[in-house]
């Protein structure tokens, strides 16, 4: 074979290699000025797919267990760049991280270098051909931050900061009026020996964080005025921060609903369907909000992530009620994992104690949970069905 055939065949071979780089659904790049750190940042893709979470870091050069994700460039000059090959029915959470500060001598100065550092995440979307960019603003502080979400095909642009790795946040509110709650208790426990390793109280922000080792935990929330509740999480070894809003709802005899999650999709509805005590049904949501004996079930809408959307059935008419969430942001879009993905969770609270909890179910479409129903003898039934609906009107169809 001639030189030039050698050359060819050569180039050839190189662009067959690439071209599994050239068809992808999304690009994710990393930057960084390097010499504003001091220890080193590091691009995480945490990666859920087939009921399993993996780490993909930008430092290893070693893609995901199923070859989807791979680590496409990394240098030492501040820049670490992915490859999603398929990104239908999974979630790729991006984080960017200081790894080798101290975080126990970490100084006010160590906690800038992330946002002195002008750390950058660019998404390149070839899905939905739009491009986005997600940058540190100057002086905030923190030593990991959260940079959006791919869901199920679609970025979800927002920003997390957070203080340290493997560190517990919660936010807690009032579920009737979105405030913060300050001074409320939280205690965590191991789940396995039930030992406390942690107590504390809200600051005037209802912000609550804990630095905690690996393993599972129950973190109790509790105020005077309101019902008790709790969290169970786990800390697992990608040493990422585990974080969420928590909604507590203050003592009431009858029903009180609470929607919360996290941050995708934008916006989630609470829907109430039920018997009016006069005769006839409602139906309650954002933008019916129907006066039931004089009350407006709906307390509280909220149209900008996480939670809470609060109904309150102050006084049960003779009859069966049904709850659903739609995901109204999403509401044009039919048979897809947003919803699914979302973190939502429902808890009912009824004569002065949480009575059920409800978390979306994993891995179904649809932009409508229909949740429970409460049925004529006020007992909550499960019901957890997913399907599609774009018109707040028909979501019990």
């Amino acid at each position: 074979m001639k030189t030039g055939q050698w050359v060819l065949r050569i180039v050839l071979l190189s662009l067959a290699a690439a071209l599994p780089l050239l068809a992808y659904d999304f690009k994710v790049t990393v930057v960084w000025d390097e010499l504003a750190m001091d220890g080193e940042a590091e691009a995480i893709l945490q990666y859920y797919h087939d009921g399993t979470v993996e780490i993909i870091r930008g430092s290893l050069n070693k893609p995901s267990s199923d070859g989807n994700i791979v680590v496409n460039r990394t240098t030492s000059g501040g820049s670490q760049e992915f490859i999603i090959k398929n990104a239908a029915g999974k979630l790729v959470n991006i984080w960017v991280a200081n790894i080798l500060m101290d975080e126990d001598f970490a100084s006010k100065e160590d906690y800038l270098m992330l946002a002195n550092s002008k750390a950058k995440v660019f998404v390149e979307d070839n899905l939905n051909h739009r491009n986005a960019k997600v940058a540190i603003p100057p002086k905030m502080p923190g030593l990991v931050f959260r940079a959006g979400a791919i869901v199920d095909g679609t970025y979800y642009d927002f920003l997390e900061m957070y203080q340290q790795q493997r560190i517990y946040t919660v936010t807690l509110i009032n579920a009737t009026t979105g405030k913060p709650l300050s001074n409320a208790n939280v205690m965590i426990k191991e789940r396995r020996t039930g030992e406390t390793v942690a107590m504390g109280m809200t600051d005037e922000t209802g912000y609550f964080a804990q630095k905690l080792d690996y393993g599972k935990y129950t973190a109790t929330f509790t105020k005077e005025g309101f019902i008790p509740s709790m969290h169970q999480f786990q800390m697992d070894i990608s040493e990422l921060p585990v974080s969420m809003n928590f909604a507590l709802a203050p003592v009431i005899k009858k029903f009180r609903i609470v929607l919360t999650w996290g941050p995708f999709p934008r916006d989630l509805d609470a829907h109430l369907t039920g018997p009016k005590p006069e005769g006839g049904t409602f139906h309650i949501w954002w933008n019916q909000k129907t006066l039931i004996s004089g009350k407006n079930f709906l307390d509280r809408d909220d149209t900008d992530r996480y939670g809470p959307e609060t109904i309150t059935i102050y006084k049960p008419a003779a009859g069966e009620y049904t709850y659903a969430v739609h995901d109204y942001s999403g509401r044009n879009r039919s048979g897809r994992l947003d919803l699914s993905m979302s973190g939502a969770r429902v808890d009912v609270y009824a004569e002065g104690r949480l009575q059920q909890s409800f978390s979306v179910p994993a891995g179904q479409r649809g932009n409508v949970w229909k949740v429970f129903k409460i049925d004529a003898n006020q007992r909550i039934v499960p019901l957890n069905q997913m399907y599609d609906e774009n018109v707040s009107s028909r979501v019990f169809h």
